[in-house]
């Protein structure tokens, strides 16, 4: 519970129902996404605004490293966890065949989560969310427009310039 979504997000803002991050990784891309629900009187505009500042704040600020160790604690627990599951685990496994070719055991992934400090995180975020980065997919559902998102990336320097 501890997440910048939570914090950052769900703490400050009663109007946003929801708000979460999902990833799915795959031997030659992956899909990174965030996504949030709220109330039918709060601003799309407004949400996708919050949303835009989350991920500049990966861009521009470094995470702090108390930030940064919780989260690798989290992630190390939650791999580790997620191995109870037998079918868990075999999609996993299937997973690391083709990503990596092998089986990646339990403390070679901590020694790479432990290792993974700060300056990689803003690296990749550039590479994902700078303004080289491929434009992103904004989807809504509602009745309001969100034709206005390359405005909103722009206000907070994510993404390229479109």
């Amino acid at each position: 519970m501890y997440t910048r979504l939570y914090t950052h997000v769900l703490n400050h803002y009663h109007t946003i129902d929801h708000c979460a991050s999902f990833h799915h990784i795959y031997a030659d891309t992956s899909l990174l996404g965030l996504f949030a629900s709220f109330t039918p009187d709060e601003s799309m505009r407004k949400v996708l605004a919050i949303l835009a500042h989350q991920l500049s704040l990966l861009l521009y600020e470094k995470v702090p490293a108390v930030e940064l160790g919780r989260a690798k604690k989290q992630l190390q627990s939650s791999l580790a966890m997620s191995m109870e599951s037998r079918s868990v685990e075999v999609e996993d496994l299937g997973r690391q065949i083709l990503v990596h070719g092998r089986k990646v055991g339990a403390l070679e992934m901590a020694q790479k989560v432990d290792a993974v400090t700060a300056e990689d995180l803003q690296r990749v975020a550039h590479k994902l969310f700078g303004e080289n980065a491929k434009p992103p997919t904004v989807i809504g559902m509602g009745a309001q427009d969100i034709d206005i998102w390359p405005e909103v990336f722009k206000t907070y320097g994510v993404g390229p310039s479109i």
